[in-house]
């Protein structure tokens, strides 16, 4: 099987339709792992994830035994009450909401100590067992453990209530992000029992045990396990204490073991150094081979019970960061590229099952990636656990981001927030470096009044300092980083942020928000160049696309999937190029939910190389090109299957675009429609080719050869040609629809209509006489305001303004003409719209008259005041084409300006 029918078998797999029901999951000590002693019988995991109550909203009263909770719904947990609205509305429902479940336990959990695992509770949960208060945990994005043993009767049937709130609040972070902040249980939650004496399960949600290789190279290794014990019995105790590394094949390669002494309801520490491990297989995204430590706890008496334990992987390998020469994994240079993530998926939210995660690390690392980066927050155990098993780098961070201020209770969120990540992921070989920032500052700056500003950027580099200090001195191993915006490096620079952590994240978007993408080199080398100590990696970089958006002329913020690809390829040729860049990780590895943005598709931050629906994009397989080391050979077309194209002249049979092939082989052949149209070399991971389509069905096959293997990719492209000369065309199913003021061509993918890039009316055929496009800012074609009342929200976001006619050449007949508004309102600019100082602020003033052929079809028009801004309006006429004068829609001004959405003509007979 090829690399590429593996990769479409692994998208095969994803499950779009997911229900939140999930049989329950139990590891028990009395299975034998490996070659743990068959005694264990003392410690027992178990996910309680199913048939909760839940009701959105507070609820007085609710975490009593005696509540009645019948009329709630019934839910599995992950569950997120924002599954649906977060993609639909920019104000989500943020608030209270409740969940109770009756959980009933039996003789089995006599005796034992009882715990409640969480491994994620956004933003903030109060816990109840039987109607008691167990405690409160702030922070939506790291687990929690509660003790409950006092709480819960055994046996017998108990209550569990959990208040949880995602109303933002200014002592949580985040205060701010560019990403829906979803409410619910949406990760698993254990339950725990355990002997009296146990490893300590409340040391900030972490299992209590960990790991450290104080000696590693290719030739030896040592391994350090420290952790702490509780003793929650009533008696004096001596324990034995024995730690096993053991290999994939179940081979012991050594043995640890210690002693401690606890008094009754005392806790101890251990601390325990192995001899050295003689060539240690190591850890690498190209063998990502892990040990298992397995360490227990083993009473000192006869018996010799072993009363508690615990599993935890295992990777040896060092790592290094160099300012001059970027990163080395285990004494070798490694480009570090891959990606950012978030976590949701479309119906879902942010309540992923654990098969979904492991298919987005799948993704990822099929796509070539060996790093991640974990944005903006820990995620769900399932994507380490991943990235240790497939070899893929991590940075992981904090909820820190965009906006911080003066306040104790912030900081100490913060603090814990950074503890609980870290301790939690300790013992992750796959982990290089803690994030605790993401351009954090910037958002209360730009809130604030200016002469607040100063104090905001101090405290800001202060509190970054204290945060790198606890960084350190949680894991001396690794390395801190924060990520800052491109934008802003003065202000990182000149307060001494880009000092503070050990490595820096450049989020670059140059060529989508600002400047050009060839502007991004120089903007690193003049940062390298300035300060040569500095080590650093491309913390974000990405471009917006929309596969209903296609251009031959594409430009920056068009959200064509054709300047995604420009886009990404000048920057990974610059990335490579630049060997003190680290390495770079894509925003973002998909499209994900950001209930605030407006562009071309509302409430999605669509920079992903991956559709939400993880359907990878034609550029993810540039990646593949770059990255990979099985042949990779990919028709970039499928973004693109249904194309049209204008006809240079009445005689021409086919019309010429280009088709990009993505692929890591040195030469490919194209054939279309069975005949080959040559050979070209491959550079930097693309060839493009000028394809000669004909009207209908083309069919494209890639051929090339990689060590005397034959590679092959096909597809098929619908190709619809327009004519050059209107008015030859008699057919009655005429159609011709025009996306005015855009460069890009838009299909509807519901009924499949596309609509044409505008263009200067020329004779015979159609297009605008005068205006000017639409553009909101230099380099920004269009607007990003959401438009309602249609779902053809890029239609609407671009228009022609101050036109004065838009013609079709067509034959004489009865037609019928579409013709699209949507009134920018209140935001519209003064310059586009002529509105006077003296006009009432808020209150559309364009009007003007549409005549069609003469007649006068819209008096007075004023699309804002009758139907409100930001609303679609599209109004249809019919009318005669006659003496072969075709189609001619002039617009007439009365105040403000004229301008036009989009324009449909079609024959009626």
């Amino acid at each position: 099987m090829t690399f590429k029918a593996i990769v479409i078998a692994l998208l095969l797999l994803v499950v779009t339709n997911y229900s939140n029901s999930q049989v329950p999951k139990v590891l028990k000590t009395n299975e034998p792992l490996l070659n743990t002693p068959s005694s264990f019988a003392q410690r027992e995991k178990e996910s309680i994830n199913e048939s909760w109550k839940q009701v959105t909203g507070d609820v007085a009263g609710a975490e009593k035994i005696d509540f009645t909770d019948a009329s709630w719904q019934t839910v599995n947990l992950p569950n997120t009450w924002n599954a649906i609205d977060a993609y639909t509305q920019k104000k989500y429902y943020r608030g209270i909401g409740w969940y109770r479940k009756n959980l009933l336990l039996t003789n089995k959990h006599a005796g034992k100590k009882l715990f409640i695992n969480f491994e994620g509770v956004f933003l903030k949960a109060d816990v109840y067992i039987n109607g008691k208060f167990v405690g409160e945990h702030k922070g939506g994005y790291t687990g929690f453990t509660f003790d409950i043993s006092s709480y819960f009767s055994v046996p017998g049937k108990n209550t569990i209530a959990i208040k949880v709130d995602n109303s933002k609040d200014l002592d949580l972070p985040p205060i701010s992000g560019d990403y829906t902040m979803f409410g619910g249980i949406y990760r698993d939650v254990y339950l725990v029992s355990t002997n009296a004496v146990h490893f300590d399960e409340t040391n900030l949600g972490s299992s209590g045990v960990f790991l450290e290789t104080p000696v590693v190279n290719d030739k030896t290794a040592t391994i350090k396990v420290r952790g702490t014990i509780a003793n929650q019995s009533t008696l004096n105790t001596s324990l034995t204490i024995i730690s096993k590394v053991i290999d994939k094949a179940g081979v012991v390669v050594t043995e640890i073991k210690s002693k401690l002494k606890l008094a009754a309801g005392a806790n101890g520490n251990f601390e325990q150094l192995s001899e050295k491990i003689p060539n240690p297989n190591l850890w690498s995204p190209e063998n990502p081979y892990l040990y298992t430590v397995q360490t227990s706890i083993v009473s000192d008496d006869k018996a010799q019970t072993v009363l508690d334990f615990t599993n935890q992987p295992l990777g040896f390998r060092w790592f290094s960061f160099n300012a001059d020469s970027g990163f080395y994994l285990n004494g070798k240079y490694l480009k570090l590229i891959g990606a950012a993530h978030h976590q949701d998926y479309f119906g879902l939210g942010n309540a992923l099952d654990n098969d979904l995660q492991r298919r987005d690390m799948e993704l990822l690392k099929a796509m070539g990636g060996n790093f991640i980066r974990v944005s903006h927050y820990p995620q769900d155990p399932t994507i380490i656990e991943m990235c240790d098993k497939l070899g893929i780098l991590v940075w992981e961070e904090t909820p820190l981001g965009n906006t911080f201020y003066e306040s104790e209770e912030l900081k100490a969120t913060c603090i814990s927030s950074l503890k609980e990540m870290i301790r939690q992921n300790y013992n992750h070989p796959s982990i290089i470096i803690w994030g605790y920032m993401n351009e954090v500052g910037l958002g209360t700056a730009k809130m604030a009044e200016k002469e607040k500003k100063k104090g905001i950027y101090e405290s800001t580099a202060r509190f970054a300092k204290v945060l790198d200090s606890i960084v350190h001195a949680e894991d001396k191993n690794r390395l801190s980083t924060m990520a800052q915006n491109s934008g802003g490096n003065t202000y990182y620079k000149d307060y001494g942020l880009t000092s503070t952590p050990d490595v820096i994240g450049w989020n670059t978007y140059y060529g989508w928000y600002k400047g050009g993408f060839d502007d991004f080199g120089p903007f690193m080398d003049k940062v390298h160049s300035e300060s040569p100590e500095m080590k650093s990696l491309i913390s974000e970089f990405g471009a917006g696309s929309d596969q209903r958006l296609h251009s031959l002329n594409p430009e920056q913020f068009d959200f064509s999937i054709e300047w995604q690809q420009l886009y990404h390829e000048s920057y990974l040729k610059q990335i490579f190029s630049r060997k003190y860049i680290a390495g770079a990780a894509v925003w973002n590895l998909i499209d994900f939910c950001a209930a605030g943005r407006q562009e071309s598709m509302p409430h999605i931050n669509n920079k992903g190389l991956l559709y939400n629906n993880r359907t990878p994009k034609d550029v993810y397989f540039l990646y593949q090109a770059w990255m990979v080391k099985t042949p990779v050979l990919h028709i970039a077309s499928r973004d693109w299957q249904i194309r049209n194209g204008f006809q240079a002249s009445p005689k021409d049979t086919t019309v010429t675009q280009p088709v990009k092939i993505y692929s890591n082989l040195d030469k490919v052949e194209l054939f279309v429609n069975a005949k080959s149209i040559g050979i070209q070399s491959v550079s930097n991971g693309l060839s493009v080719w000028n394809v000669p389509f004909v009207n209908g069905k083309n069919s494209l096959i890639a051929k090339g050869e990689n060590a005397n293997r034959n590679c092959e990719d096909a597809m098929q492209i619908d190709f619809v040609i327009i004519p050059a000369i209107l008015n030859q065309v008699k057919d009655k199913t005429f159609e011709l629809a025009v996306n005015v003021g855009s460069n890009c061509f838009f299909t509807d993918p519901i009924n499949n209509t596309t609509w044409l890039p505008d263009q200067p009316y020329k004779s015979g055929s159609f297009g605008y006489v005068g205006g000017e496009i639409f553009r909101a800012g230099e380099g920004k074609i269009g607007h990003q305001s959401e438009v309602n009342q249609s779902r053809n929200v890029p239609l609407y976001q671009t228009f022609r303004y101050g036109l004065s006619d838009y013609k079709f050449d067509v034959a004489d007949g009865e037609y019928e003409v579409e013709l699209h508004f949507a009134d920018l309102g209140s935001k519209a600019s003064k310059s586009v719209y002529d509105v006077s100082e003296s006009e009432e602020k808020g209150k559309e003033t364009s009007q003007f008259n549409v005549i069609l052929n003469g007649y006068k079809v819209l008096e007075d028009f004023c699309p804002a005041t009758q139907y409100g801004a930001l609303n679609a309006v599209y109004k249809t006429f019919v009318v005669q084409a006659k003496d072969l004068k075709g189609i001619t829609v002039s617009f007439e001004k009365e105040k403000g300006n004229t301008f036009l959405n989009a324009i449909k003509v079609r024959r009626l007979n």
